[in-house]
């Protein structure tokens, strides 16, 4: 026969499976000075892409916009091609399939009356 310790560990390890299977959130393993360096970079590149995008505003083949113009209302309108990517599992389609097809409709539409 199995002693009860037994069978309340197997419980409190199923409950904890189930429960990390219903979670959509990641635990990351950085420290903080990994962190810290990540965060480096990104500004590094974020500055060299302004630099860039000076150089280019300069020689007339992209103007820049300030954060200023963008605040009063401007429209700001993409002139190179872009692209999203989303990944989800089973259940989360499930949970947001609605909004999903609201915001491919609406892409759609827009592309529509676009062309």
């Amino acid at each position: 026969m199995v002693s009860r310790k037994v069978v309340a560990s197997l419980l409190v390890v199923y409950v904890a499976a189930m429960l990390a299977g219903q979670t959509e959130g990641y635990l990351a393993f950085f420290t903080r000075s990994d962190i810290e360096r990540m965060q480096e970079r990104e500004r590094n590149k974020a500055q060299k892409k302004s630099l860039m995008l000076q150089k280019r505003s300069e020689s007339g083949d992209v103007t820049e916009l300030s954060a200023e113009s963008v605040a009063e209302g401007e429209i700001v309108t993409l002139t190179a091609p872009g692209e999203t990517s989303m990944r989800h599992s089973a259940g989360q389609l499930e949970k947001y399939q609605h909004v999903l097809k609201e915001l491919l409709t609406e892409m759609l539409l827009d592309a529509q009356n676009v062309n």
